[in-house]
């Protein structure tokens, strides 16, 4: 039970934070492009980022759980 707990929670945790990117990706990508990138390289760098950091931070934080 625990075990399927952790991954249903890490799965809501992964949907959220694609929701999230998707949602900003478009004010970032639109800025990022006049700067230095295309759009396209602009909304995977976004969503690349806002996944490994949440996740990696989630995950970590779970791991060190008493």
């Amino acid at each position: 039970m625990g075990r399927a707990l952790a991954l249903a929670i890490f799965g809501a945790i992964g949907f959220a934070i694609g929701s999230l990117s998707y949602l900003a990706a478009p004010l970032v990508a639109n800025w990022l492009p006049s700067i230095v990138i295309d759009q396209a390289l602009a909304f995977a760098l976004i969503s690349g980022a806002a996944g490994a950091a949440i996740s990696t931070t989630v995950v970590s934080v779970w791991a060190k759980r008493p």
